[in-house]
């Protein structure tokens, strides 16, 4: 008597699949990262140009780095605020409905 014996295969068996909550705030990690990094980098080119300039200023460049200068303190202050806030990133899941059984 012959014996068949089929054999599936399936692609990524062992691979785990990370959840949606998790890769979310994986994105949003490294999204408030960038804009944190550009923007302190950003102050920190102003600043470095203000310190560093071999020439004076006319009295219009200086009053727009000084505008400049203190927008971005209150921008790098919400950041802070941001990261280190107790927010939460989980997305709330939906309650799963009772299955009741009828009978009948």
């Amino acid at each position: 008597m012959e014996e068949i014996t089929e054999k599936k295969t399936v692609k990524n068996a062992n691979k785990e699949r990370t959840p949606v909550n998790e890769r979310i705030q994986l994105a949003r990690f490294w999204a408030r990262l960038t804009i944190g990094l550009l923007s302190l980098g950003l102050f920190g080119y102003i600043v470095h140009s203000m310190l560093t300039l071999q020439s004076e200023l006319t009295q219009s460049s200086r009053d727009l780095l000084n505008i400049l200068l203190g927008s971005f303190i209150s921008i790098i202050s919400g950041i802070a605020t941001y990261y280190y806030s107790n927010g939460e990133d989980i997305i709330p899941t939906a309650p799963q409905p009772n299955k009741e059984e009828k009978d009948g």
